[in-house]
Formats: C-alpha cells, structure tokens, sequence
C-alpha cells in the first residue's frame, strides 16, 4: 500500500526509536555506544526503499532517544547524523551495484556484507567516536575501544535487523527471484515449528544462570544448526527474522548476566556475545547464498532438458568424469549419481532381459572403429516400483587415432505411453477373441457389424449369418417381452453413454435363455457416436442354479421346513409384530434326546424317516389364524425350532408341555417294525420378558436347553432373565471399579499397630477406601467381594502393594521407621508371577523398603495349598518381606499345617478378642494363641482393641502388640507423623504406666 512521506517519516521515526531502545535494554559501553544497535539495520532497510523519509525518520527517532537518554540537543542530533551516514553511504552504494535484497546470488552476499556491515557500520562508527570524544564523553584512550564497539553494534543491527526487512514480502524494491528452496511455498506449520525449536533452544541456553548455564554450554551452537535448517528448508525470511529474535534474546538474557557468558569478565563478555550473535545472523546469509546458486544452475538444467523431455548424461572415456541430468538420474537412479561411473554402471538400473540384451551391443559400440550409434527400448523401474519403458540412444561423438571412442553421449525418453498403445491394441483384439462373454459391435440402429465367438455360441449361429443382421437380444419383442422399451435404452444411452438389463429372448435353435446385457456408445473425438458394444452374459443356468440354492438356503431338504436363517428372518418379523400387537413370544430350542444313539441301532435312512414323521407331526399341532401361524423349523441335525404366540408365561408352558407330548407319541414308520419312542428337552425363552434381539433369544434358548440336559433331559425349562440382568449388573459394578482404579478414586488409609506395654507406635497396616464421587467414603465390604475373584481384584492388589511402599518410602525420608502391613487375597497370592511383580516393586524403592514390608494372608488363604504357600513366603521373605497369618483362629488350621508355615506373626481375629471379656471359651483361645506364636517364635498381634479392658487383659495375657478402633481409627497417611508423634509423647492407655503401678489405662 503506497504512503505518504509524512507517514514514512513517521513510521520510520517511531520504529528508530523502537529499535534503539531495545538496544539500550541489552550490554552498553557507556550510555551511548551499545552492542546490538538495532536502528543501523532499520535505516539501511528503509533508506533502500524510501530514500529521504527514511533519513528523516532515522534521525528524529535516534536523536530523540539520545535526548531521553540524557544528551544535550547538539549531541544528540550529532549523533544521529553519526546513525544515519553510513547505512546512507552503504544504500547508495549498493543501489549503484544493482543489489537485490533476496541475496540468492553470491554478488548480492558480497556487496552487502562489504558495504552494509561493514562499510557503514565502520563510517557510523568513526563519526560516533569522533563526536563522543569532541564532547567530552570519552577520552583519546577510550577511542579504539568505543570505535570497534560502535562497529559491532551497527554490524550486529544490520546482520540482525537489516536481513529481515530486506527479505520481508514487498520489501525489496526490484522483483524477487524464485524462492531459495521449493519448500519455502508449503509446510509453513513445520517451519513455524522449527523457528520455534530454535528460540526455545537459544531460550533454553541463555535463561538459566550459574552451573546449570554451564551444563548446556554444549548445546550452546545447537540454534545455529537449526537456523541452517530452517533456511535450507524455507529460504531466508523466517530464517533472518528468526535470528534477529535470537540476537535480541540472547543480548538481553547476557545483559541481566544469564547465560552461558555471564561468568566472563565484562569485555571478554560482551566480545564474546557479539562473535556468537554475529555468526548465528549470518549463518541464514551464507546458507542462502549457497542455495541460491545451487538453485539457479539446477534451474538452468532443469528448463533446458524439460523442453526437450528427455533425460541426458554423458561420459568422458578418457577422464573418466561422468555428468548426467535430472532427468536421467530420475530415469535410472542412484548409478548415475556417481560421478566416475562406467558407461555400463547404469545398466544395473535396467530390467534383467533387456541388460543381457543391451551389454553386448553396447560393448560393440565401444569397440575400436564400432558403429556409431544404438537405438534401442528397455525398461526401468521407477520410484512407484513398476517397469516403464525407455526408447535409448547412445552415440559415439568422438574417436581418437585408434578408433576407440573418446566420449559417449546417451539420451532417454519415456515412451511406455506407446508401448502401452501397442500393447492394448494386441489385448483388444485377443480379449476379444478369446473372452467367455459375447461381445458385439453394432451401428446406432443395431447392426451387428462383427461379433465375437462366444455371442456366436450363446446365440448357437454363425458369425457369417450375424454380421448385417440386427441384433437378437435387442429385437422389439425380446425388449418389450423383459419389461423394458427401447426409448428407456436410447435414453439411457444418451444420458449415462451405457445402458444394462436381463433380456429373455429365443436362440438361433429355438431354446430360450437370459441374456444380461450391457449396451455401451463409444464416443467419438468429434460429433456423435456411431458404433455400439454389447457385452453379453448368458444367465440361463446361473438363474436356474440360483433359484435352486435359494430354495435350499431358506428351507431344510431333509423335512422340508425353514432352516436357522429363514426361521431367524421370521422371527425379526415377529419380534416387530409383538411390539406393535403387544402379544408375547416364545421362542424354543427343541433337542430329541439320545437320538444319535437311535439312529446307529436303526439305520441312517429310519433315522431320516423319523424325522420327516417328527416334523409333519410338530407341524401339524401348530396353531395358526388368519393373521399369524407358529412357526417350526429344523435348525441342525436332531435340532428344532419353535416360534409360539401366547399371552401369557403360563399359556407358554402350557404350549411347550403340549409339544413335548406330541414328540412323545409313537412313531409308526412302516407296519411291520415296532413303533419308536422318543423324548425331547426344550428350551425356551420369552419375549418381551426377555427383550433381547432374535440371535440373542435363540442363544438363550439354547442355554435353557443346555440346564435341562444337564438336568436329566425329557423337560421343559425358561430362561431365567433376572439372572442374566443380575450378571449384568455386576458387570456394569466391575466397569465401574476399573473407572474408580483408573480415575484414582481408591486410596489408602493407615490403621496403626502399637507395644501397649512401652507406648511405642510399631507400625500401620494398609486399609482400602473408595472415594465415591457421589456415595462418599465407602469401607472395602461394600466393593471388595465383588472384585476379589476378578483379575481386576489383582490389579487392585498390585496397586496397593504399589502405594504402601510408596508411602513407607515418605515416611522412612522422614525419619518413621514403621512397618507397613498390607493384606493379600487369596486369588492375588495365588498368581503365578506373585514373586516376580513383588520384586520388580521393592526394586523401584532402597533396600530398607522391604524390611518394613509385612504381607498379610488370611489363614483360610494360607491353608488352601500349604506346600505353595510354603515356597511363596520362603521366596518372599529372601527379598527381605515378613509375613503374618491374620484372622488366626477362623481357619481350622492344625498344627502341623502352622508349623510347616514360616510365618513371623500371628493376628488373632478381632471376634474372639471383643468377646475375650465376657467369654471364657474366647479368653481361653485367646491365650492358647498367644502361647502357641511364643512357641513357635512368632509375635503375636491382637485385632479389635476397643476399650482399655482389653488393653489390660491382652497385656496380662502376654500380648504386647495390639490394633483396633480403641487405639485409633485408620486414617489418611498424611496424618500419621502427626498422630504418631503425639502418641508417643503422651500415650494414652496404660501399658507402660501399668508396669510402674498405674491403676487407669487409657485408649486412644
């Protein structure tokens, strides 16, 4: 969009001041000489386009900062004069030079490395060290330094700035050459992406500070590398705008000493940040350039060898050099790549029968005083993995003394196109010879012009007798007699160009057969069509064979009734009348009993027999009205099926009983043999009841059946839909238990175990909940019985071994050294790989993890298989775990079975220890226990500790150890130190006062 002057200056005015501001923001010598000076880019850019305006804006921008920054009026303006000379001096020079700003051409690179950041830069910087040292801001000794520093500065804005808006779309102001690579037009999404990638690699290295700058000094060149990519990828825009954001990040991050330079002395510093930023603003240059003239030979090539769409190489015989085209190398592949390559090399390329034919001729070409040139076809196998085929030309251009030649040159040439032309033409004429369908060519009215040999044997008549002839499937009588017209066909053929349809017409013999036709116009390069192709099918013995299948695949040929698929289609149908009519159906499985066996003593052709009289027998008890009829079918071998119509489930029991009576009677299938006798069992399912879909009734009828085989058969029973909705309950509940595991719904709470007699807190055994989003906190009877027997239920308990140890873990770093108890079902003890999952989870933990590990098993577990037991606590406790029997007491286990288990505890069930108090029998168990784990060496842990009377009489007992809501309640793990610590301090019933004479005990 054109502006006016004004607005350039403008523009120009607040974009200097824009820019040198962010250049004061980064690492100063002094208050006016910086090292990033944005605005040298921004006045060569501007100056290139807009001339004047440019300057205008360029020294009021500047000089305002200068003021801002505390310079007098003279200085000021002194030293934007300074900014503006030399990107004034470098424009000029470079629009004298005919620079283009895309720099594709290595002159272009050039001339704006030597005038742009070099030449005008050093002229800025000469004038601004002059001026600093005439007003007295810097002395004589400070010149070199504040010259050089005013030079980067400058050098680093137009590496940094300059390049971008050269390169910004309507910039430049001659036109663009093409794009530095072809990807520059497409995948912007991926070359956003890797600007990205390389500012969150520069951000990654210069946002931290101390040791961890240093740590990623190695990845300190990586955004140069990505920078190459990315201008080899998309060309130079994003690429130099990408790098002037680098520049500025890496100048500030320096500037507020983070980064990989901010542990270097200031000089060496800034130095050191100038070189870094320097080189990533002109790795996009030197990258550009090198595409740019790679891109401009290739386009030269590319443009000469497209015009003649041929594919090129030559190679000199006696250098050995080896040059092809594109073209070629697209042609031929990777041999051609190779720039000493043999004449033959790229044979290999070709197809195995033309290399063997071509390698000899090729030799003679080479021969001394051979021919002068081979044209020959061959094949090559493209990218796609097709052969195509190649018209080559080789020719000897020159031949020394000795005739032997000096350099070859080879052309290609696609011509798999004629080939292809050839080819169909020599199938056009076979297929339509030898294809099994007939085919005619006719004219628009009809005319057969020529016909194949199989029309000639459908229709039964010569070719000769054919040929002038109108067409027999599309006489008017053979149309109109198969329901069709020949305008339908005319018009069909007008709209669509082709027209199908079963034609019956009489042959050349007088036999009637079905033809399916397939009229097709074939179109012409200019005016109407004028020739017909008729492909003919003969469908006579296929219809014939069809309707016969059709019949079979519907009705079984033993007895004549439907078979599975035609009863399972009525039954659809029936299933839709119920709904609308709102009468049930009851759907049978009918089984005859041990018939197998009756057809081995009888003979297969009575067996049959019997079952033709079974059926017409079943069929005839069928009921039936104007509107519906019950349905029977076979649907295997001594299978059958009943579809019955009642109101009621007692009107169906009535209906199947009186089907079972009907197979009852006796079979007389001829007059001298006995009569059989036979049984069947039913199954049966009812509809709506059981509002399933027709294969799902008939499945359910099927496990009806299965239950009164299994039941003595010679019955009737229905399928129990509660039951079935009862399973699916419990599946919808194991669904949602998988949710709540998956959702981390569960967790853990810790109910502590504690030495009554010295007040000390052993330890906390793992307690399941269920944080139900809508039912709040549910204890583990509620869900746990459900899952147990599952292989969820074993998933749930590897979840809990998980979070306990993780749990131990935080509670050993925090200086608790308490015992964890977790408790194992039978079915997850039982698990093969129990062992090995156990050692995989104590692995992701330190050693003492897995002395403060108890497994709990319940007695009952531990009993149903005591020798594997046995092997898994042995196994168990050489990984460092301890094992307690819980519940001990409830599990009728003797002492024999007690001592083959190793265990290290005993937990005596909370039943006998809540009614240790008013039951001898309980008391006396409980002691007996208590001396049993002394005998064998365990300790012995008391559940259902309430009140401090049991506190004392476990005590007086000789227990120690004890756990129950009387000592605290399981509670969420991050209230445990606390609990434990006020515990300990203050323990609250009366173990350890008790052996110091206390007479008060109290529980927790």
């Amino acid at each position: 969009m054109d502006k006016s002057p004004l607005t350039r200056i403008a523009l120009v005015g607040v974009a200097s001041m824009a820019c040198a501001w962010l250049g004061l923001l980064t690492p100063a010598l002094g208050a006016f000489v910086s090292l990033f000076w944005p605005p040298a880019g921004l006045a060569l850019a501007s100056l290139l386009r807009w001339h004047w305006p440019a300057a205008i804006g360029v020294l009021t921008g500047v000089a305002a900062i200068a003021i801002l920054q505390g310079a007098s009026p003279a200085l000021a303006c002194s030293l934007a004069a300074a900014n503006l000379i030399g990107p004034s001096i470098a424009a000029w020079g470079l629009r004298r030079l005919h620079f283009r700003p895309d720099m594709a051409r290595r002159r272009d690179l050039a001339s704006f490395v030597l005038l742009g950041v070099a030449l005008g830069p050093g002229i800025s910087a000469l004038a601004g060290a002059l001026i600093l040292l005439g007003f007295g801001h810097i002395v004589p000794a400070e010149m070199p330094r504040a010259l050089l520093s005013w030079w980067g500065g400058d050098a680093l804005g137009v590496l940094s700035l300059g390049v971008p808006l050269l390169v910004l779309p309507g910039l430049p102001t001659r036109p663009r050459t093409e794009p530095g690579t072809p990807a520059r037009r497409t995948a912007w999404l991926a070359s956003g992406l890797l600007a990205f990638a390389t500012l969150a690699s520069a951000a990654l290295v210069f946002g931290l500070g101390g040791q961890n700058a240093v740590m990623l000094s190695p990845w300190l060149f990586a955004p140069h590398l990505l920078l190459s990519w990315l201008t080899l990828r998309d060309g130079l825009t994003l690429a130099s705008v990408t790098a002037a954001l680098l520049t500025l990040l890496a100048a500030l991050s320096t500037g507020v000493e983070l980064g990989p330079f901010a542990a270097i002395p200031l000089p060496e510093r800034l130095a050191t940040l100038w070189a870094y930023t320097a080189s990533a603003a002109a790795v996009p240059l030197l990258a550009n350039a090198v595409l740019g003239e790679m891109h401009q030979e290739h386009s030269r090539w590319r443009h000469a060898l497209e015009a003649a769409g041929m594919g090129i190489a030559s190679w000199d015989l006696v250098t050995g050099e080896h040059r092809a085209s594109p073209a070629w190398q697209g042609f031929v592949g990777t041999p051609a790549l190779q720039p000493a390559a043999a004449p033959t090399a790229w044979l290999e390329a070709v197809h195995a029968m033309d290399r063997v034919r071509l390698l000899p001729l090729l030799t003679e070409l080479l021969a001394p005083h051979g021919q002068a040139h081979i044209s020959e076809t061959l094949r090559l196998r493209r990218e796609g993995g097709d052969w195509l085929w190649f018209e080559l030309r080789m020719h000897v251009e020159e031949r020394d003394a000795r005739g032997l030649a000096q350099r070859l040159v080879a052309t290609l040439a696609d011509v798999t196109w004629k080939r292809t032309a050839e080819e169909r033409e020599r199938m056009s004429v076979s297929l339509f010879q030898h294809l099994h369908e007939g085919l005619l060519i006719t004219d628009t009215d009809g005319v057969v012009l020529d016909a194949n040999p199989s029309y000639c044997r459908i229709m039964a008549q010569a070719r000769e007798a054919l040929l002038g002839q109108r067409a027999t499937p599309l006489l008017l009588e053979h149309l109109r007699r198969s329901g069709h017209s020949p305008e339908q066909l005319q018009q069909a053929l007008q709209a669509q160009g082709h027209w199908q349809g079963l034609v019956s017409c009489t042959r050349h013999d007088g036999s009637t057969c079905e033809l399916q036709l397939t009229v097709s116009t074939m179109p012409e390069p200019e005016g109407p069509a004028r020739f017909q192709v008729i492909a003919v099918s003969d469908m006579t013995e296929q219809l014939r064979r069809q309707a016969l299948l059709e019949r079979q695949r519907q009705f079984d040929e033993l007895t004549g009734l439907p078979n599975r698929s035609e009863f399972l289609r009525r039954l659809e149908l029936a299933l839709a009348s119920s709904e609308q009519q709102r009468f049930m159906l009851c759907v049978c499985h009918l089984d005859l009993d041990n018939f197998a066996q009756l057809a081995e003593a009888e003979g297969e052709a009575r067996a049959n027999a019997a079952l033709r009289a079974l059926s017409q027998s079943l069929h005839g008890a069928l009921r039936s009205a104007e509107q519906w009829s019950d349905q029977l079918a076979r649907i295997g071998g001594d299978e059958f099926a009943l579809l019955l119509r009642c109101d009621s489930l007692a009107e169906a029991r009535l209906a199947t009983e009186r089907m079972l009576n009907v197979l009852r009677l006796p079979i007389y299938l001829d007059e001298h043999s006995a009569p059989l006798t036979l049984t069947a069992s039913l199954g049966a399912s009812l509809f709506p009841l059981d509002r399933s879909s027709a294969e799902t009734l008939m499945r359910h009828a099927g496990h009806a059946l299965y239950r009164v085989k299994r039941a003595g058969r010679n019955a009737c029973e229905f399928f129990d839909t509660e039951k079935r909705l009862r399973k699916h309950a419990d599946g919808i509940a194991l669904g949602r238990m998988q949710e709540a595991l998956d959702g981390g719904e569960l967790q853990l709470h810790y109910q502590p175990k504690v030495d009554m007699r010295r007040g000390r807190v052993l330890g906390f055994e793992a307690l399941l909940r269920w944080q139900h989003p809508e039912r709040g906190l549910l204890m583990p009877g509620l869900f746990l019985p459900l899952v147990e027997r599952t292989g969820l239920g074993v998933q749930i308990g590897d979840w809990v071994l998980e979070q306990a140890m993780r749990q131990s873990a935080q509670w050993l770093a925090q200086g608790l050294q308490l015992r964890v108890s977790v408790n194992v079902t039978a079915r997850h003890l039982q698990t093969l790989d129990f062992t090995q999952r156990l050692r995989e989870l104590l692995a992701r933990h330190p050693e003492p993890i897995a002395r403060h590990l108890m497994l709990e098993v319940l007695e009952s577990a531990a009993l149903a298989d005591v020798d594997a037991t046995h092997r898994l606590i042995q196994d168990c406790k050489a990984l460092g775990v301890s094992f307690a029997l819980d519940d001990f007491g409830t599990g009728y286990s003797t002492l024999t079975y007690l001592k083959r288990l190793p265990v290290d505890a005993l937990k005596i069930d909370r039943s006998f220890v809540q009614n240790m108090l008013i039951d001898p029998h309980d008391q006396a168990l409980v002691e007996g226990v208590i001396g049993l784990a002394k005998t064998f060496g365990c300790s012995v842990v008391a559940e259902g500790v309430e009140s401090d009377a049991h506190a004392r009489a476990l005590l007086a007992a000789g227990c120690e150890l004890g756990q129950g809501s009387g000592i605290a309640h399981a509670m969420p793990a991050e209230r445990v130190p606390e609990w434990v610590a006020a515990f300990e301090q203050a323990p609250s019933f009366g173990g350890r006062r008790a052996a110091a004479g206390a007479t008060k005990m109290g529980i927790a």
